[in-house]
């Protein structure tokens, strides 16, 4: 043992050496000396975060504070009759100062600032600085201490203090401890503070990460590993190493397994809410003010209520893009002033929001001090499709993350553990094969295995050594062969109250407040103090701060040290039990959060839900559905609606019960139409049952809110007899009603209805008579209570107005109802309604072949869509740039383009919206050469006319046939059929540019006459001043066919005028 060992000990201390040097570099940058310790360069052992005590081993530049500390005697605390000893001398102490010291000694090791000495000592009392120097000063008098040669509370300039002296650990309970503790022998070696072994590879890999982080690369790091390898214990060793650094700033944020996925943004806010309210919180909340408006709305607290209210108007039409965005602004621009380190845990159980967000920070180019660091079991990303599995593989393509995996411990490790835990070398031999072989080199694991030895006496200190007191042989008769059943059995040692205070705070989740221990008729300080002696023996619980209530309830918060503790403890409570600890633990929090309840809404709902309260549990998933999609989190907010649609189910069908239900899958329709397109299948059976609903409700007002987004939902889809029906219902409301909303949403439903239908007349007058009631205050979107993807209903009749009256003949008209239609949603600021207005305008302009304008309005349209992340918008903007690419003959961008938009109207069903983009994408084929692939679009789009009634396309798709024909007889049935239909809908562009094709194609056969009279009659028929590409075109035209006319009928020669059909080359 001693051969194998000595060369790793040669080379772990080469390391430790290179680590000093590189902390020594990293400091350097820093400004400050290097990190304390060198302890924790030894790796990492155990998933319990509970490392600081246990890094004070070895420090640089403070050899001669080690020394003198190393000659005093050492401080107990005995916490059952709130006394402090030093050495056998008990301290007399003021009750504050006692707590003082209690909190130092808790926390010995690292740096305490004051802010978390006043907190956790005076809790909710305002007092000064100087009661905390005087404690500082009682607490040095009576240790005999002394600020400037320092042997236990050690000054650090204008932060805190750190406690350095010795600590005697008390002894344990004999319930608690075993036979050894319980004979009198001194006590075992606590793992309250895990020793890190194994692991300097990894923590050295973090220092440069950070190094490198401090130049101005950024650098988003995951650590992964099984549970209980030590994920976060390694970082807390490394975040303790770098903690004293007052340049740096570190945000903390974890996601909880229970309602985490349902939690927009979940662990971002946390790290945010905890940067704000340290000593610099003020800079947060400017730099959020400043960069992150939309965020600073979740975040009440950072603000006060006249500002609350400034950020909230100023969030207003915010999407999930303008979020991400803005904070990846603002973390940058934190950067600046400091480095700024974000850990984020238990990414497995994430939602796809945060997702989103490290991966923008991930690809972010710019410079930036920031080092993100974050963990995840690669076995539960295995499981299903976890949007981590795919943004990882993403960014690790481009080289734009790191990964630091953990591997088990060797038996070496198990060696080196156990030497460091009981401070001796002498074991037998096979020893650690022995407990390696148990615990496969789980970390957590082992450490549970030799406190289970210690409690059942099987591990004994005996004349000064520690040794085995049972045969080797006989090790592994009874230890438990999981670890599951060790946990069990190290509960079942707990005292009773000490399982009660578990099992309860295994219900109320991950992390929780003592206070909570009521629930249960236990007394608020008992629970307290129950969980602050199980944290002070690093059993199950760690302390991790002081939880406020807003009722005035203050108490100390506390987390797990792992999830499978919580996990082991919950599955230990009876179902009947465990529900109604659900319900009082909800009802518990209900009352203590009052008025501001909402904050915890996603919590609310697990515990009602969980505590078969369907009623609350419903009412509080819908809370946090809409606070999800205020956040734009349409994934956490369709999560949390689904599953207040599920309670529902539960309840009897009674009318307020069908309300309820209408008014969740309104909001259901706007998370899926965000997340899926307008005209999925799951959106279309969401709508379906929302249809049927509003036919056995009387309530207008909800139906009203219901209804428009509903009709818009068939429209795109090309369901027109259900839209119809829809503006049907909506005006018959406004009728009963008088509500001129109502009625403006009824005419612009059933205007756009008739539109896609090809009865452009009947569509003109209801969408006219919607412009007249529009006022583009009252009725904008901005007003509503929720965020909604809809357009506004006047600007739709607006713009379609526009689109109606150049295809019935009127283009100066229509062009003056665009420029209006514009005009008034820049006046009404909803940038939902802005982006499509410049892409109708572009369409329009496209219509009219007006380069210039369609340039002007896309690139409006872009910037729009590009900033608030409009991504379906962007997309058909892009479409009207990539002709213009084209007609500048950058044929394979434009058609990209071009072909792109088409495909996302395929995929999301928007039946209404491609058959004109189909004859659009055609023609730039038959442009470059390509009409067969036209043809193809062109049939595409006829079929799809044809099946679904949506006919104000279909005129322009027979012309466009007409000319990617191959024969001349195929176009002059094309071109038949395309004069037929416009004139049957008075389409009269449509029946323009349909009689100049066909005049071409009639000139190169001789019959310019015939061709002359036909377009002549249309061209005569535009009088409204005008003058479009089109009518230019039919003009030219006219001019040579009169001319070839004329000559034909003086010479008898065939006419010299252009080929009927522009003919393209065949495909290759």
């Amino acid at each position: 043992m001693h051969d194998e060992r000595a060369p790793r000990r040669e080379t772990r201390l080469a390391f430790m050496r290179r680590c000093q040097a590189l902390c020594s570099c990293v400091a350097g940058r820093l400004g400050s000396r290097p990190p304390r310790c060198l302890g924790s360069a030894c790796g990492v052992l155990g998933e319990p975060r509970g490392f600081a005590g246990e890094v004070r081993g070895v420090a640089w530049g403070a050899g001669m504070t080690q020394a003198r500390a190393s000659d005093a005697p050492a401080v107990r605390i005995e916490s059952e009759n709130e006394w402090a000893w030093c050495g056998e001398r008990r301290l007399v102490l003021m009750p504050r100062a006692y707590a003082v010291l209690r909190h130092l000694v808790d926390h010995a090791g690292r740096l305490v600032t004051k802010e978390e000495l006043l907190t956790s000592v005076w809790r909710d009392a305002v007092v000064s600085e100087a009661a905390l120097t005087s404690c500082i000063r009682d607490l040095r008098r009576a240790l005999g201490d002394s600020p400037r040669a320092a042997r236990y509370i050690e000054t650090v300039h204008r932060r805190g203090f750190r406690f350095i002296g010795p600590i005697a650990r008390p002894s344990a309970p004999a319930d608690a401890a075993g036979a050894g503790a319980a004979s009198g022998e001194r006590p075992a070696p606590s793992a309250a503070t895990p020793m890190l072994v194994a692991r300097e590879t990894e923590l050295a890999r973090l220092h440069a990460l950070l190094g490198r982080a401090l130049g101005g690369r950024r650098s988003i790091v995951f650590v992964t590993g099984e549970p209980g390898i030590g994920k976060t214990a390694l970082l807390e060793a490394f975040l303790a190493q770098i903690g004293e650094a007052e340049q740096l700033r570190i945000g903390r944020g974890q996601c909880v397994e229970q309602y985490g996925a349902g939690e927009a943004y979940l662990p971002v806010l946390e790290a945010l809410g905890r940067l704000g309210r340290d000593a610099r919180g003020a800079h947060i909340a400017e730099v959020l003010k400043r960069h992150a408006p939309t965020w600073l709305v979740q975040l009440p607290a950072l603000l006060g209520d006249d500002e609350l209210e400034a950020v909230q108007r100023r969030a207003l039409g915010a999407t999930r893009e303008r979020m991400l965005r803005e904070l990846v602004e603002a973390l940058d621009a934190l950067s600046v002033d400091a480095p700024l380190v974000l850990v984020l845990e238990d990414l497995h159980w994430s939602d796809s929001a945060t997702i989103d967000l490290l991966a923008m920070l991930a690809r972010r180019r710019e410079a930036a001090r920031l080092l993100v660091l974050g963990t995840y079991r690669p076995a539960d990303l295995a499981i299903g499709e976890h949007p981590l599995k795919a943004a990882k593989r993403e960014l690790e393509l481009h080289a734009q993350c790191e990964e630091i995996p953990l591997d088990f411990l060797g038996v070496g490790d198990v060696a080196e553990y156990l030497s460091r835990r009981f401070e001796q070398r002498r074991w037998p031999a096979e020893l650690p094969r022995v407990l390696h072989r148990l615990t496969d080199g789980n970390p957590l694991f082992l450490v549970n295995t030799v406190d289970d030895l210690l409690a059942r006496g099987r591990l004994r200190e005996s004349g000064g050594e520690w040794a085995l007191a049972v045969p080797l042989k006989d090790l592994a008769i009874d230890t438990p062969d999981t670890l599951w059943q060790m946990v069990e059995k190290q509960v079942d040692r707990l005292t009773a109250d000490e399982q009660a205070v578990l099992a309860i705070a295994s219900v109320a989740g991950a992390e929780f407040s003592a206070a909570i221990a009521t629930v249960d008729g236990i007394g608020a300080q008992q629970g307290e103090r129950l969980c602050e002696s199980l944290a002070r023996r690093g059993q199950f619980l760690r302390a991790t701060g002081v939880a406020d209530w807003p009722d005035g309830t203050v108490a100390g918060r506390y987390a797990f040290i792992h999830a499978l503790y919580q996990n082991v403890l919950y599955a230990r409570v009876p179902i009947g039990h465990r529900v109604g600890l659900h319900l009082r633990t909800a009802e518990r929090l209900e009352q203590a959060h009052g008025a501001r309840a909402r904050e915890i809404a996603g919590e609310l709902a697990m515990h009602f839900a969980e505590g078969r309260d369907f009623v609350r549990g419903a009412r509080y998933h819908r809370q946090a559905g809409e606070i999800a999609l205020h956040q734009h989190g349409y994934r956490e907010a369709a999560d949390h609606l689904a599953r207040a649609l599920g309670l529902l189910d539960a309840l009897p069908d009674t009318q307020s019960r069908r309300l309820e239900e209408l008014s969740l899958r309104m909001m259901l329709g706007s998370a899926l139409t965000a997340i899926e397109g307008h005209a999925t299948p799951e959106v279309e059976q969401n709508y379906a049952r929302a249809r049927e609903l509003c036919a056995q409700v009387d309530d207008a007002e909800r139906c009203f809110r219901v209804l428009p987004g509903l009709g818009w939902f068939y429209l795109i889809l090309g369901s027109l007899p259900a839209a119809r029906d829809v503006g049907q219902r909506l005006r018959s409301m406004a009728e009963s009603t008088g509500d001129t909303a109502i009625l403006l949403a009824a005419h612009n439903t059933l205007g756009v209805a008739s539109f896609y239908g090809g009865d452009f007349t009947e569509a003109l007058g209801d969408l006219e008579r919607g412009s007249e009631l529009y006022d583009p205050v009252a009725h904008s979107p901005t007003r509503a209570s929720a965020p909604r993807l809809t357009i506004d209903s006047g600007l739709s009749c607006l713009v379609h107005a526009a689109w109606i009256l150049w295809v019935l003949g009127h283009p100066a008209r229509a062009a003056t109802r665009m420029r209006e239609a514009l005009a008034m949603v820049r006046a009404a600021g909803h940038p939902f309604s802005l982006a499509h207005a410049y892409r109708s305008a572009a369409a329009f302009h496209h219509c009219l072949r007006d380069r210039a304008a369609v340039e002007e309005h896309a690139q409006a349209c872009v910037a729009v869509a590009e900033e608030h992340g409009f991504g379906a918008v962007l997309m058909a903007a892009n479409f009207h740039l990539g002709w213009l690419l084209l007609e500048r003959e950058r044929e394979a961008e434009g058609l990209a383009s071009m072909r792109a938009w088409v495909t996302r109207c395929r995929e999301i069903r928007a039946r209404s919206l491609i058959p004109n983009y189909l004859g659009w994408l055609a023609e730039a084929y038959g442009k470059v050469g390509r009409p067969r692939d036209g043809l193809d679009l062109v049939a595409e789009g006829l079929a799809a006319a044809n099946h679904s009634g949506n006919h104000y396309w279909t005129a322009e798709l027979y012309r466009v046939r007409g000319r990617l024909a191959d024969s001349a007889q195929e176009a002059e049935s094309a071109f038949r059929e395309a004069l037929a239909l416009a004139r049957r809908q008075s389409a009269k562009s449509f029946e323009l540019r349909a009689a100049t094709d066909s005049s071409r194609l009639w000139a190169g056969q001789g019959k310019a006459r015939d061709a002359h009279a036909l377009l002549g009659e249309i061209h005569g028929w535009f009088d409204d001043g005008l003058v479009t590409a089109d009518l230019e075109d039919a003009r030219v035209l006219l001019a040579e066919l009169a001319r070839a006319a004329n000559a034909t009928a003086i010479a008898g020669d065939p006419p010299n005028i252009p080929r009927a059909i522009p003919r393209f080359p065949q495909d290759s």
